[in-house]
Protein backbone atom coordinates (compact mmCIF):
# COMPACT_ATOMS: atom_id res chain seq x y z
CA UNK A 1 0.00 0.00 0.00
CA UNK A 2 1.24 3.42 -1.09
CA UNK A 3 0.19 4.82 2.23
CA UNK A 4 2.32 2.55 4.34
CA UNK A 5 5.46 4.38 2.96
CA UNK A 6 7.34 7.23 4.44
CA UNK A 7 6.45 10.57 2.31
CA UNK A 8 9.92 12.31 3.47
CA UNK A 9 13.84 12.31 3.86
CA UNK A 10 15.63 12.56 7.40
CA UNK A 11 18.93 14.41 8.32
CA UNK A 12 20.96 11.21 8.50
CA UNK A 13 24.17 11.59 6.71
CA UNK A 14 24.10 10.97 2.48
CA UNK A 15 27.00 9.28 1.11
CA UNK A 16 28.18 10.90 -2.20
CA UNK A 17 31.05 8.72 -3.92
CA UNK A 18 33.27 10.59 -6.05
CA UNK A 19 36.29 9.53 -8.51
CA UNK A 20 36.63 12.68 -9.32
CA UNK A 21 36.03 12.85 -13.21
CA UNK A 22 33.79 15.05 -14.99
CA UNK A 23 30.53 13.41 -15.79
CA UNK A 24 29.49 13.34 -11.93
CA UNK A 25 29.07 17.00 -11.58
CA UNK A 26 25.19 16.09 -11.71
CA UNK A 27 25.59 14.05 -8.72
CA UNK A 28 27.20 16.53 -6.53
CA UNK A 29 23.95 18.54 -7.78
CA UNK A 30 21.72 16.38 -6.91
CA UNK A 31 23.25 15.60 -3.28
CA UNK A 32 23.64 19.11 -2.57
CA UNK A 33 20.06 19.33 -3.04
CA UNK A 34 18.94 16.63 -1.24
CA UNK A 35 21.26 17.81 1.84
CA UNK A 36 19.26 21.04 1.94
CA UNK A 37 16.23 19.67 1.88
CA UNK A 38 16.71 17.05 4.51
CA UNK A 39 19.49 19.07 6.50
CA UNK A 40 21.84 16.37 6.45
CA UNK A 41 25.51 15.96 6.09
CA UNK A 42 27.12 15.32 2.89
CA UNK A 43 30.63 12.50 3.08
CA UNK A 44 32.47 13.21 -0.02
CA UNK A 45 33.58 9.35 0.17
CA UNK A 46 36.90 8.48 -2.66
CA UNK A 47 38.44 5.19 -3.07
CA UNK A 48 42.05 5.20 -3.61
CA UNK A 49 42.81 3.87 -6.89
CA UNK A 50 46.69 4.24 -6.95
CA UNK A 51 46.70 6.43 -9.74
CA UNK A 52 44.97 9.89 -8.69
CA UNK A 53 44.38 12.70 -10.79
CA UNK A 54 45.39 15.56 -7.84
CA UNK A 55 44.14 18.75 -10.42
CA UNK A 56 40.58 17.77 -11.25
CA UNK A 57 40.71 16.55 -7.82
CA UNK A 58 41.34 19.76 -5.86
CA UNK A 59 39.39 21.58 -8.15
CA UNK A 60 36.10 19.57 -7.59
CA UNK A 61 36.96 19.83 -3.97
CA UNK A 62 36.73 23.48 -4.08
CA UNK A 63 33.59 23.99 -5.92
CA UNK A 64 31.82 21.52 -3.85
CA UNK A 65 33.49 23.69 -0.85
CA UNK A 66 32.16 26.61 -2.45
CA UNK A 67 28.79 24.99 -2.97
CA UNK A 68 27.96 23.93 0.11
CA UNK A 69 28.63 27.51 1.70
CA UNK A 70 26.06 28.57 -0.82
CA UNK A 71 23.43 25.72 0.17
CA UNK A 72 23.83 26.08 3.66
CA UNK A 73 24.98 22.54 3.76
CA UNK A 74 28.10 20.75 6.11
CA UNK A 75 30.10 18.60 4.06
CA UNK A 76 33.37 15.74 4.72
CA UNK A 77 35.55 14.76 2.54
CA UNK A 78 36.90 10.95 3.19
CA UNK A 79 39.26 8.87 1.43
CA UNK A 80 39.04 4.73 2.15
CA UNK A 81 42.04 3.14 1.55
CA UNK A 82 41.00 -0.45 -0.38
CA UNK A 83 42.82 -3.59 0.12
CA UNK A 84 44.85 -3.55 -2.78
CA UNK A 85 45.48 -1.28 -5.44
CA UNK A 86 44.12 -1.00 -8.04
CA UNK A 87 40.88 -2.00 -6.61
CA UNK A 88 38.68 -3.88 -8.52
CA UNK A 89 35.26 -2.44 -9.20
CA UNK A 90 33.65 -5.49 -6.78
CA UNK A 91 36.12 -3.70 -3.78
CA UNK A 92 35.34 -0.22 -4.30
CA UNK A 93 31.32 -0.68 -4.35
CA UNK A 94 31.81 -2.55 -1.48
CA UNK A 95 34.13 0.02 0.36
CA UNK A 96 31.76 2.13 -0.46
CA UNK A 97 28.22 0.35 0.72
CA UNK A 98 30.55 -0.43 3.83
CA UNK A 99 31.36 3.40 4.08
CA UNK A 100 27.54 4.09 4.38
CA UNK A 101 26.68 1.27 6.75
CA UNK A 102 29.41 2.72 9.21
CA UNK A 103 28.00 6.45 9.12
CA UNK A 104 24.27 5.31 9.32
CA UNK A 105 23.79 7.18 6.48
CA UNK A 106 20.01 7.63 4.64
CA UNK A 107 21.63 7.30 1.20
CA UNK A 108 23.72 7.11 -1.04
CA UNK A 109 24.08 10.05 -4.47
CA UNK A 110 26.37 8.05 -7.45
CA UNK A 111 26.81 9.05 -10.50
CA UNK A 112 26.50 6.60 -13.43
CA UNK A 113 26.84 7.26 -17.36
CA UNK A 114 26.24 4.72 -20.07
CA UNK A 115 29.45 2.70 -21.04
CA UNK A 116 29.92 0.43 -23.41
CA UNK A 117 27.54 -3.13 -23.47
CA UNK A 118 30.91 -4.75 -21.85
CA UNK A 119 31.32 -3.11 -19.07
CA UNK A 120 27.19 -2.60 -18.24
CA UNK A 121 26.93 -6.52 -18.36
CA UNK A 122 29.92 -6.88 -15.86
CA UNK A 123 28.46 -3.84 -13.97
CA UNK A 124 29.46 -0.77 -13.63
CA UNK A 125 31.04 0.84 -9.94
CA UNK A 126 27.23 2.76 -9.39
CA UNK A 127 25.58 -1.17 -10.72
CA UNK A 128 27.09 -2.85 -7.84
CA UNK A 129 26.57 -0.60 -5.37
CA UNK A 130 22.66 -0.66 -5.84
CA UNK A 131 23.09 -4.53 -5.76
CA UNK A 132 24.81 -4.68 -2.61
CA UNK A 133 23.74 -1.55 -0.59
CA UNK A 134 20.29 -2.51 1.62
CA UNK A 135 20.30 1.45 2.31
CA UNK A 136 18.49 3.78 -0.52
CA UNK A 137 20.24 4.70 -3.92
CA UNK A 138 19.74 7.46 -6.04
CA UNK A 139 21.78 6.96 -9.00
CA UNK A 140 22.27 9.76 -11.40
CA UNK A 141 22.11 8.63 -15.31
CA UNK A 142 23.83 10.83 -17.65
CA UNK A 143 23.21 10.17 -21.06
CA UNK A 144 26.75 11.58 -22.49
CA UNK A 145 29.57 13.90 -20.61
CA UNK A 146 28.36 17.22 -20.79
CA UNK A 147 24.65 17.02 -20.02
CA UNK A 148 23.94 18.85 -17.33
CA UNK A 149 20.63 19.15 -15.14
CA UNK A 150 19.75 22.86 -15.51
CA UNK A 151 20.32 24.88 -12.28
CA UNK A 152 16.82 25.34 -11.87
CA UNK A 153 14.43 22.40 -13.80
CA UNK A 154 11.24 23.31 -15.42
CA UNK A 155 9.79 20.34 -16.30
CA UNK A 156 10.30 17.48 -14.33
CA UNK A 157 8.30 14.37 -15.14
CA UNK A 158 8.38 10.88 -13.44
CA UNK A 159 7.25 8.36 -15.25
CA UNK A 160 5.52 5.19 -13.13
CA UNK A 161 5.88 1.89 -14.96
CA UNK A 162 4.18 -0.82 -11.96
CA UNK A 163 5.10 0.17 -8.51
CA UNK A 164 3.72 3.34 -7.01
CA UNK A 165 6.53 4.43 -4.73
CA UNK A 166 7.27 7.82 -2.95
CA UNK A 167 10.77 8.36 -3.47
CA UNK A 168 11.04 9.97 -6.85
CA UNK A 169 8.53 12.11 -6.02
CA UNK A 170 10.37 13.36 -2.69
CA UNK A 171 13.31 13.37 -4.66
CA UNK A 172 11.89 15.83 -7.56
CA UNK A 173 9.86 18.13 -4.56
CA UNK A 174 13.48 18.56 -2.92
CA UNK A 175 15.20 19.76 -6.34
CA UNK A 176 12.33 21.91 -6.65
CA UNK A 177 11.94 23.15 -3.00
CA UNK A 178 13.73 26.64 -3.58
CA UNK A 179 11.49 27.56 -6.81
CA UNK A 180 7.71 28.87 -6.65
CA UNK A 181 4.88 26.74 -8.04
CA UNK A 182 4.08 28.46 -11.11
CA UNK A 183 7.72 28.02 -12.48
CA UNK A 184 7.99 24.39 -12.19
CA UNK A 185 5.99 21.28 -14.32
CA UNK A 186 6.46 17.96 -12.13
CA UNK A 187 4.10 15.68 -14.66
CA UNK A 188 3.69 11.94 -13.20
CA UNK A 189 3.18 9.61 -16.02
CA UNK A 190 1.61 5.76 -15.69
CA UNK A 191 3.12 4.35 -18.69
CA UNK A 192 0.59 2.22 -20.46
CA UNK A 193 1.97 -0.41 -23.00
CA UNK A 194 -0.51 -1.23 -25.77
CA UNK A 195 -0.73 -4.18 -27.49
CA UNK A 196 0.72 -3.35 -30.88
CA UNK A 197 -2.60 -4.56 -33.22
CA UNK A 198 -4.68 -1.65 -31.19
CA UNK A 199 -6.00 1.09 -32.92
CA UNK A 200 -4.36 4.17 -31.89
CA UNK A 201 -8.31 6.13 -32.69
CA UNK A 202 -9.29 3.01 -30.01
CA UNK A 203 -6.83 4.07 -27.04
CA UNK A 204 -9.38 7.05 -25.52
CA UNK A 205 -12.24 4.73 -25.33
CA UNK A 206 -10.60 2.26 -23.33
CA UNK A 207 -12.40 1.68 -20.00
CA UNK A 208 -9.33 -0.15 -18.53
CA UNK A 209 -7.11 3.08 -19.26
CA UNK A 210 -10.11 5.58 -17.92
CA UNK A 211 -9.78 3.26 -14.56
CA UNK A 212 -6.19 3.59 -14.94
CA UNK A 213 -6.17 7.16 -14.85
CA UNK A 214 -8.81 7.87 -12.46
CA UNK A 215 -6.54 5.44 -9.81
CA UNK A 216 -3.23 7.19 -10.61
CA UNK A 217 -5.15 10.14 -10.21
CA UNK A 218 -5.43 9.58 -6.60
CA UNK A 219 -2.37 8.29 -5.77
CA UNK A 220 -0.61 11.41 -7.26
CA UNK A 221 -2.89 13.32 -5.11
CA UNK A 222 -1.58 11.37 -2.16
CA UNK A 223 2.01 13.04 -3.35
CA UNK A 224 0.64 16.53 -3.87
CA UNK A 225 -0.63 16.23 0.26
CA UNK A 226 2.55 14.85 1.35
CA UNK A 227 4.78 16.85 -0.32
CA UNK A 228 2.91 20.24 -0.99
CA UNK A 229 4.11 20.14 -4.64
CA UNK A 230 1.59 19.85 -7.71
CA UNK A 231 2.43 16.92 -9.57
CA UNK A 232 0.09 16.97 -13.20
CA UNK A 233 -0.90 13.10 -13.24
CA UNK A 234 -1.32 11.83 -17.33
CA UNK A 235 -1.99 8.60 -18.44
CA UNK A 236 0.93 8.16 -20.83
CA UNK A 237 -0.03 5.29 -23.77
CA UNK A 238 3.37 3.54 -25.28
CA UNK A 239 3.61 0.60 -28.37
CA UNK A 240 7.34 1.07 -27.49
CA UNK A 241 8.71 1.95 -24.03
CA UNK A 242 12.03 3.52 -24.96
CA UNK A 243 11.42 4.85 -27.83
CA UNK A 244 8.02 6.42 -26.87
CA UNK A 245 8.69 8.06 -23.03
CA UNK A 246 12.13 9.47 -25.43
CA UNK A 247 9.50 11.64 -27.88
CA UNK A 248 7.70 12.51 -24.68
CA UNK A 249 11.09 13.87 -23.23
CA UNK A 250 11.73 15.65 -26.43
CA UNK A 251 8.51 16.98 -27.21
CA UNK A 252 7.45 18.23 -23.84
CA UNK A 253 10.86 19.93 -23.45
CA UNK A 254 11.71 17.65 -20.20
CA UNK A 255 15.18 18.86 -18.09
CA UNK A 256 15.06 16.03 -15.85
CA UNK A 257 13.49 12.25 -15.46
CA UNK A 258 12.95 11.07 -11.74
CA UNK A 259 12.12 7.28 -11.58
CA UNK A 260 11.81 4.28 -9.32
CA UNK A 261 13.56 0.58 -9.47
CA UNK A 262 12.67 -2.05 -7.22
CA UNK A 263 15.70 -3.46 -7.45
CA UNK A 264 15.07 -6.75 -9.61
CA UNK A 265 18.38 -8.17 -11.00
CA UNK A 266 18.86 -10.37 -14.68
CA UNK A 267 20.22 -9.28 -17.93
CA UNK A 268 20.09 -5.57 -17.27
CA UNK A 269 21.83 -5.17 -14.24
CA UNK A 270 19.55 -4.57 -11.37
CA UNK A 271 16.81 -2.97 -13.67
CA UNK A 272 13.97 -4.34 -15.66
CA UNK A 273 14.06 -4.72 -19.53
CA UNK A 274 11.37 -1.73 -19.31
CA UNK A 275 13.35 0.65 -16.42
CA UNK A 276 16.33 -0.08 -18.73
CA UNK A 277 15.21 0.64 -22.11
CA UNK A 278 13.87 4.42 -20.61
CA UNK A 279 17.03 5.12 -19.01
CA UNK A 280 19.36 4.12 -22.12
CA UNK A 281 17.50 5.79 -24.64
CA UNK A 282 16.72 8.90 -22.61
CA UNK A 283 17.90 12.51 -23.97
CA UNK A 284 18.10 14.17 -20.39
CA UNK A 285 19.60 12.57 -17.25
CA UNK A 286 17.88 10.24 -15.01
CA UNK A 287 17.81 10.04 -11.60
CA UNK A 288 16.92 6.17 -10.47
CA UNK A 289 15.87 5.78 -6.87
CA UNK A 290 16.54 2.59 -5.50
CA UNK A 291 14.11 1.73 -2.32
CA UNK A 292 16.06 1.39 1.42
CA UNK A 293 15.49 -2.32 2.10
CA UNK A 294 16.50 -2.87 5.50
CA UNK A 295 13.02 -3.22 7.20
CA UNK A 296 11.45 -5.75 4.37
Amino acid sequence: MVSSKEWSLNSSPIILPLAFQTWERNAIYVALFLAEYSGAKIYVTHVLEGEEDHTLKEQMLKDIGDASERFGVKHEYNEIEPERKPPSVELISKSIVARAEELDAQAIVMAAHREGLFRELLGRVSDHVARYSRRRVILVESPREGVLIPRMPRRILVPVLKEFHPDPFIVAAALTSSASSPEVEMIAAKVIPLPPTLPLEAVATLNELKKEEKEFSLFTSMAISSLGRFFNPKILPVRDIGSDVASFVRERGIDLIVMHSSRRTGFYSFFTRDEYEIVSRSPCVVLVTLPDTRSI
